[in-house]
């Protein structure tokens, strides 16, 4: 038949004979293969909502946090219609079954020790659930240049904090930036993981220029010394040590090279010292409680007096129920009635464990390790590959930043650091996609 043909030479794909047609009706779907526009757009869309995901978190919520949010849920509540069918062989990995399995022991655990009203404690864990479905469209994306996109996109956003936290005290006279943005305290948690995030840029681009990366971590320092805000401050020495000892052990770079970094770093520390940098807020909180613990064995701050109120009545509320836990609407309550000085009412005990410990119990410990290991896992068990061993330093460093934040504030369960930690998840899973 003459007007049978395939317009390959074209690079076209020429319609079915209406014979063919008609008789196809009926016939099995795999008859009629899918075509290749088809599955060409299904992958750009895919490519288009991953990225929206990276710039919400990456971009905007270092100074938007709620625009940055939203768009993160929106992109993560199109993934899960949208990962399918390629989601399943996802499972597997622990980057999506540990998260997943967190929840699950969180859902039981409130489910048994509040009822049905408990299970509105998922909430507070729902960027969570958007891992897997970006996880799963980021396989059909062009990895590598998704990678140097999200570097970019993090230095743009430690970049607008540390802009905004200067123009918040230059216009304010304030000691604690952020008041503008967010709270000082999660403005600084999410401007430190940011920046640090943006090095994911050296990993990829192979010139000089990716030393431009560096400026991140720099510039989400500045923000957090402007905030004022003690346990951000404590997580960069922590970050810190952290890539020191792993880029060590994993001999990433040579111990000459380390030494020199090294001593650079003690330069920096001593320039910025005497250029009057101890007079900054952050600077001024840490050094004021470093003061008193040596003198009287811990901070006599009020509020840290406060913390550790929460912290005893916290540790008493999960002896006493200490597999389940008191559920999400309780726990704060049960802990201040054992605490022995009342703290009033608080969302949370400013600690992230022991949140999880009262609220969940055992179950509720569980889950945190699950999600806090999750990306640790991840990176430890992905197939072999040049960039792997710096990988691992850079998500033991953003995980160890977390984990120690988490220290003197509660981090899952605040929006915008929950869903930046769903972002460095997903950020994982790009990093550990095969080449």
């Amino acid at each position: 038949m003459k007007n049978v043909q395939t317009s390959a030479r074209c690079g076209q794909i020429a319609a079915p004979p209406l014979w063919d047609k008609v008789r196809g009706i009926g016939a099995p779907l795999a008859v009629f293969p899918k075509p290749r526009y088809v599955n060409v757009m299904t992958q750009d869309f895919n490519s288009i909502v991953s990225t929206i995901a990276l710039i919400a978190v990456l971009a905007i919520a270092p100074v938007a946090p709620e625009a940055g949010n939203t768009l993160f849920l929106i992109a993560g509540a199109l993934g899960l219609f949208l990962m399918w069918p390629d989601a399943m062989a996802q499972v597997r990995r622990p980057i999506v079954w540990m998260p997943l399995a967190g929840l699950v022991l969180v859902a039981a655990a409130y489910g048994i020790s509040a009822g049905a009203d408990g299970l509105v404690g998922l909430l507070y864990f729902a960027p969570l659930l958007a891992i897997w479905p970006l996880v799963t469209l980021l396989q059909s994306s062009e990895r590598p240049q998704l990678a140097l996109i999200s570097g970019v996109l993090a230095l743009c956003g430690a970049s607008g904090a540390a802009i905004m936290a200067m123009f918040e005290v230059q216009s304010t006279g304030t000691t604690r930036a952020g008041e503008l943005v967010a709270n000082p305290i999660h403005f600084a948690d999410v401007a430190l993981l940011v920046g640090s995030t943006a090095l994911i840029g050296a990993l990829v681009v192979k010139s000089p220029w990716r030393f431009m990366f560096g400026l991140a971590p720099v510039l989400a320092v500045i923000a957090v010394l402007l905030s004022g805000t003690r346990g951000a401050v404590v997580a960069v020495v922590a970050m810190l040590v952290i890539a020191f000892v792993t880029a060590a052990l994993l001999r990433l770079f040579s111990r000459r090279l380390l030494l020199v970094s090294g001593v650079c770093l003690l330069v920096a520390v001593a320039g910025f010292w005497m250029l009057g940098g101890a007079q900054i807020s952050g600077v001024q909180r840490v050094l004021a409680d470093i003061a008193a613990t040596l003198s009287s064995g811990a901070p006599t701050d009020s509020s840290t007096a406060l913390r550790l109120q929460m912290y005893l009545g916290g540790f008493r509320a999960f002896l006493e129920a200490p597999i389940v836990g008191h559920g999400p609407l309780a726990f704060t309550a049960v802990a201040d009635s054992l605490a022995d000085t009342s703290f009033g009412g608080a969302p949370h005990l400013h600690n992230d464990l022991v949140d999880m410990a009262a609220s969940g119990g055992t179950f509720g410990v569980g889950a945190y390790v699950l999600f806090l290991l999750a990306p640790i896992a991840e990176i430890i068990w992905s197939p072999e590959k040049p960039s792997k061993r710096a990988n691992v330093v850079l998500i033991a460093t953003l995980v160890a930043g977390f984990f120690t934040m988490g220290l003197t504030n509660a981090m899952f369960g605040i929006l915008t650091v929950t869903v930046t930690f769903a972002a460095i998840c997903v950020i994982t899973g790009l990093l550990t996609a095969p080449e």
